[in-house]
């Protein structure tokens, strides 16, 4: 735990220097944005990318140092390797990592860390409102633990995040290659094809609405849906851990669908006033994201099936991190506006205590490189 406590206070130290040396910079005719120092931008997040590369035990790690210990040395034989994956880029990306970096899983680990954790920075980076306060989230929401835990997915999730400004400039077929080899390392990136048509609309419009209907009808035939869901899982190579991790499951819990369910309502109740405001594309790409992340959450909830359907969500939770702080400045006046972002830091920490410590009765560090122990 005290390693998650020092990340948590580096984010936010290096968050707040970044936020109070930020210069407003012209970024298109007659537009123009604070952006922070990007130097301090990745100083914000190099505590988190450390700790991610250098452990050697968090929950499934020992699972993933087995694999990268299994993995052969050069390329002969390679398409006899691949032939029956299902995640034959990851493959390759380790087997080249292994045979011309280092053999050396921590290695491996640091490579991808940098990899997820900098594409999330960079997302951040270029949309958000408030650097510092994205990058407070991004700690105290949980959603770096993605970084030690389910790494490939989290891997596919960051890169299509920093992405986005494809979605923005409505490059779908850049887009779409890129999912495609994405897909490669993990194959639930392939259903962010269909999301890109619904991304690009405005929110609480017609597509809203279809969006909503496409997930009653989900519910309605939920049995039908986890099915298949479960059967692409259970031909993954993560089949047996996926089914032991079953018999127990019983969905996302209450209070992160209420969490996720606080930007769509804020986004909801000043909609008219949101659909006001000028070059805002982002923001109505990241709003149609959140609300896709509730939608999941509530069939993971009915299905029963946190692990299976609901591990997706964090393909469009991640938006969160740049919604939040854009909702807060453009919805409440300046005093509401103080109010409302102290009560969601204190509840955000509270939050971040509960996830760690009950929900997850603390959550295991062990690195031998840095000599680091916690159960």
């Amino acid at each position: 735990m005290p390693v998650y406590y020092f990340m948590l206070g580096w984010a936010v130290f290096w968050g707040c220097i970044s936020e109070l040396t930020a210069k407003v910079v012209k970024i298109g005719n007659e537009c123009y944005e604070r952006r922070v120092n990007i130097f301090l931008a990745f100083v914000t997040f190099s505590a988190v990318i450390v700790f991610a590369g250098l452990r050697s035990g968090v929950a499934d790690t020992a699972a993933y140092i087995k694999m990268y210990d299994a993995y052969q040395i050069g390329f002969s034989g390679i398409f006899d390797t691949l032939k029956d994956s299902d995640q034959p880029g990851f493959i390759l990306l380790s087997i080249f990592i292994k045979t011309y970096i280092s053999q050396d899983y921590n290695v491996w680990f640091f490579i991808i860390a940098s990899i997820s954790g900098l594409s999330i920075m960079y997302g951040i980076y270029r949309y958000s409102k408030n650097f510092g306060l994205s990058a407070f989230l991004f700690m105290v929401s949980c959603n770096f633990t993605w970084m030690f835990n389910g790494i490939r997915q989290y891997l596919v999730v960051s890169i299509l995040f920093a992405c986005t400004f494809l979605i923005e400039e409505r490059k779908f077929i850049k887009y779409c290659i890129i999912i495609l080899i994405l897909a490669t390392i993990h194959k639930t990136a392939v259903v962010m094809i269909p999301v890109y048509f619904l991304a690009i609309n405005k929110p609480w419009h017609k597509t809203t609405a279809i969006i909503i209907i496409g997930i009653l009808l989900c519910i309605l035939f939920a049995d039908k849906f986890l099915n298949v869901f479960t059967e692409v899982v259970e031909n993954s190579s993560y089949a047996e851990g996926y089914k032991e991790i079953g018999k127990t499951d019983d969905g996302v819990n209450i209070m992160t669908i209420f969490v996720s369910l606080i930007p769509v309502t804020i986004s909801f109740l000043f909609r008219k006033q949101l659909d006001k405001e000028k070059n805002n594309e982002i923001m109505n790409i990241a709003t149609n994201m959140s609300i896709l992340a509730v939608c999941i959450y509530i069939i993971s909830k009915i299905t029963r099936s946190g692990i299976l359907v609901g591990r997706m969500a964090i393909y469009f939770t991640t938006y969160n991190l740049i919604l939040l702080p854009w909702l807060i400045d453009k919805s409440f006046e300046i005093k509401e506006r103080r109010l409302i972002k102290y009560t969601m830091i204190v509840c955000y920490i509270g939050l971040f205590y509960y996830q760690l410590n009950v929900a997850w009765n603390g959550l295991e560090y062990i690195s031998k490189i840095l000599n680091l122990k916690f159960l």
